[in-house]
């Protein structure tokens, strides 16, 4: 295989726009880290375009529909225009710094990049895409707060955002080593990566109300005598706590699947095992805080602590029974947790 490099600017970049999944990249050999860190910036620019509240909701459609076009001389044509209109109203230094090097980030890996590659990050595009017109759709401004319509919307939503990444993943990890997996596992990497998905919505519940997103479905709310605005009070978390519990539950049925996926991977790959292990933990350990904790009263976040722990546990997580042992000792502690609300 071909040498694969990201730039030191993209590298900063990539350190200083993905926090904890920066660890991840860290460890991975060369094709994974440029694959998945050129997938994360592209998705991340995506991601910074559409939560931006003070771009209208046409022109954050007019720039995803661009972004389908990766890679092409209308890419490059149309985007940089488009990104004045954008940059101005990010507040955050690196999301700006981001957006202004969209075009080199994007001409960078077409460059380095074999037409299977190209392939690969145009569907991770296209789902992304769909999935974040769902947002347009359903939160076209922040000037009042709305909710996704049904609990549907929300699993396909999450499928859309955390699944179809996870099976770029795993598409990736398959063509640097095409006998990686000892079963076939994409299912469980889809699984894996919608509940990554719906956990981060459940700690970014506080969050998302600022910027008038709430993807506790409409149905439900309607059920309890809730209106979207009435969750800016913290005091209603015991009506909508049932909705919270079932998504919790949700996400440990899916979570499942890890133990299958991270035991399918050969033994010989241990930096792969690790970058799926620690977002896992993480997830998990952000399930049970918002299980104990009030997530409309602020953001759900484990602390630095936790993860040290988890990195300094590493070697023992990767023998024959570390993942499951600590694994179900989280899944164990988030149902006492859930069950004993549902006892109360």
């Amino acid at each position: 295989m071909k040498e694969y490099k990201i730039s030191k600017d993209n590298r900063l970049l990539l350190k200083n726009t993905s926090r904890t999944l920066y660890l991840s990249f860290v460890i991975l050999p060369d094709y994974i880290k440029y694959m998945l860190g050129f997938a994360y910036l592209i998705a991340r620019a995506l991601d910074s375009v559409v939560d931006c509240p003070c771009v209208d909701a046409a022109t954050k459609e007019r720039l995803l529909r661009i972004f389908l076009d990766t890679g092409s001389s209308k890419f490059s044509n149309e985007i940089s225009e488009l990104k004045k209109i954008v940059m101005p109203e990010l507040d955050n230094l690196w999301e700006r710094r981001l957006i202004d090097s969209i075009e080199n980030i994007v001409d960078e890996f077409w460059a380095g990049s074999d037409d299977d590659d190209k392939k690969m990050i145009r569907a991770l595009i296209r789902g992304l895409t769909r999935g974040m017109m769902m947002d347009i759709k359903y939160f076209p401004d922040k000037e009042k707060i709305r909710s996704i319509k049904t609990s549907k919307e929300l699993i396909k939503y999450s499928n859309l955002i955390g699944g179809v990444p996870a099976i770029y993943w795993y598409r990736v990890y398959q063509k640097y080593s095409p006998n990686i997996y000892k079963d076939n596992v994409l299912r469980s990497a889809f699984r894996i990566g919608t509940a990554l998905q719906l956990t981060n919505i459940l700690k970014d519940i506080h969050s998302d109300l600022k910027t008038g997103r709430l993807y506790i479905p409409d149905d439900f709310l309607k059920s309890v005598g809730l209106l979207p605005q009435d969750l800016i009070d913290a005091k209603n978390i015991d009506k909508i706590r049932p909705f919270i519990n079932s998504i919790i539950i949700t996400c440990i049925d899916y979570f499942d699947e890890a133990e299958l996926f991270i035991n399918s991977i050969k033994s010989s790959h241990l930096p792969m095992k690790l970058a799926l292990i620690w977002p896992i933990y993480w997830a998990m350990d952000s399930l049970y805080l918002v299980s104990v904790s009030n997530p409309l009263r602020s953001r759900i976040k484990i602390n630095r602590e936790k993860i040290y722990k988890t990195l300094i546990k590493s070697p023992f997580l990767l023998s024959s029974t570390g993942f499951n042992q600590g694994y179900r000792f989280r899944r164990e502690m988030i149902i006492l947790s859930v069950s004993s609300y549902v006892n109360r």
